[in-house]
């Protein structure tokens, strides 16, 4: 039976004589009555740019999640510094944010109340694009001509540059860093040469090379044994309601999903990548264009693990190395940020 608020209300009266009860219990019938009917839409800041590594993670957004029970499309905004995707996190402007993992530990060890949960890939396709002209190697980039182009100083986007750096014994004091958000805006500004060294995503190096004297100067997966680049975050706050606690087990779940898919269904993954990469031109990409990248993201890099391979021993393996670059304290206890619970739980409910 449909009810109107004028008859609900004046049914309510009967039972309830004092106008404002009545109206907050009819409040809380309505919210009850649309949870039924009502689909959840969930506010997701990412990354400002969509690339190749990130469009199993964009599709679980929009194409998996909106297939689940109770949720619609999510708002998705598209955020160029992760410093920025961590305060709306803190002014509760969303639910949840992939920025790098180093931002979400600083502004712990500042305070806030932060949450990492899972991962939107594992790893990372970015490499360390340099103008070939100038740079010849590693110590190139502390001539004090050359400009180097981070997502934001002490970022992953940095740090992940800073191992290699150290390792070779070059001054970290010596190299100039400037900040240009968005992997798309550090390209174009390395092929303006108003910077000499960026990192970018592999897609992106392969369209720059062609374009110019420009070669890989680092590919991290050459360094580093593990790289955690981004993760998905949430507030500690707003993870205490169940209803969040239960919309982050469905995160998850999605995510997964569409990692497992990506890994095994490349003709889903390409029209993925058509349908959402920010790349010009992605939309006219063939799948000889995009197979040579999907083959490495998936069975390469492995950036899609069917189980999200979340776990806090990634981020223990790098804490001297985050530290040893200044980009944390280390005054801020791993388990007290990173939760895998909700992972775990959305694994035990795909086993179902």
């Amino acid at each position: 039976m449909n009810m109107t608020r004028r008859s609900l209300l004046k049914a309510l009266s009967i039972a309830v004589p004092s106008g404002t009860l009545a109206n907050v219990v009819l409040d809380s019938f309505v919210s009850r009555a649309g949870w039924a009917q009502d689909k959840r839409i969930l506010t997701v800041n990412t990354v400002a740019n969509a690339l190749g590594i990130h469009i199993p993670g964009i599709a679980a957004i929009f194409e998996v999640l909106p297939s689940m029970p109770g949720y619609g499309v999510p708002q998705l905004n598209r955020i160029e510094h992760h410093r920025t995707m961590v305060q709306t996190l803190m002014a509760g402007a969303a639910d949840f944010a992939n920025p790098d993992p180093l931002t979400v530990f600083r502004s712990v060890e500042s305070g806030s109340d932060l949450k990492i949960i899972g991962f939107p890939a594992v790893g990372t396709s970015l490499v360390f694009v340099v103008n070939a002209d100038v740079i010849k190697d590693f110590p190139d980039l502390a001539k004090p001509d050359i400009v180097v182009a981070v997502n934001s100083k002490a970022d992953a986007t940095h740090v992940l540059l800073v191992g290699p750096l150290l390792k070779r014994g070059v001054d970290l004091k010596k190299v100039t860093i400037v900040e240009i958000g968005g992997s798309a805006g550090r390209m174009r500004a390395l092929l303006s040469k108003r910077v000499h060294a960026v990192p970018m995503h592999f897609d992106q190096a392969a369209e720059v090379t062609r374009q110019g004297n420009f070669k890989v100067l680092l590919d991290p997966a050459k360094e580093y044994r593990v790289w955690p680049h981004e993760v998905w975050a949430v507030s500690g706050a707003w993870l205490k309601k169940p209803e969040n606690q239960r919309a982050s087990v469905d995160f998850m779940k999605a995510m997964i999903t569409a990692h497992r898919r990506a890994n095994t269904d490349f003709a889903w993954y390409a029209n993925m990548y058509r349908k959402y990469s920010t790349l010009p031109k992605a939309a006219e990409a063939t799948d000889e264009q995009i197979r040579p990248f999907w083959q490495a993201l998936a069975h390469e890099i492995k950036a899609w693990p069917p189980n999200n391979n979340f776990s806090i021993e990634p981020f223990r393996e790098l804490m001297p190395t985050f530290m040893a670059a200044e980009a944390i304290k280390g005054t801020v206890k791993l388990e007290q940020v990173i939760d895998t619970s909700y992972v775990e739980q959305a694994l035990k409910e795909l086993r179902g």
